[in-house]
């Protein structure tokens, strides 16, 4: 289930939160770790594009975990999911 505790939040009872960062990134939170995002508003029936090749490692301190293509396309539908909790389809390039 997801919520939105805050402007620009959404949190998932999963343990996993997305924030847009404006004007051009997402902060993923999982746990403890941190990972951001690089996005871009687009035209067209997605608002938003995110690039899933930006999603490499967590953010210091947790930098030295490496995010394998397993862990990265789990992340990627989080964030699919969590957007469209909120009605935006976005799209991954």
């Amino acid at each position: 289930m997801f919520t939105i505790p805050r402007a620009n939040v959404i949190d998932s009872d999963e343990g996993f939160s997305v924030e847009v960062l404006l004007p051009d990134g997402l902060l993923y939170k999982e746990g403890t770790k941190i990972l951001h995002i690089e996005s871009d508003r687009v035209i067209g029936p997605a608002i938003l594009g995110m690039y899933k090749d930006t999603i490499r490692a967590w953010d210091p301190p947790d930098d030295g975990i490496v995010i394998n293509k397993r862990k990265r396309d789990r992340i990627v539908d989080n964030i699919r999911r969590a957007f469209r909790f909120r009605g935006i389809e976005i799209e991954v390039v």
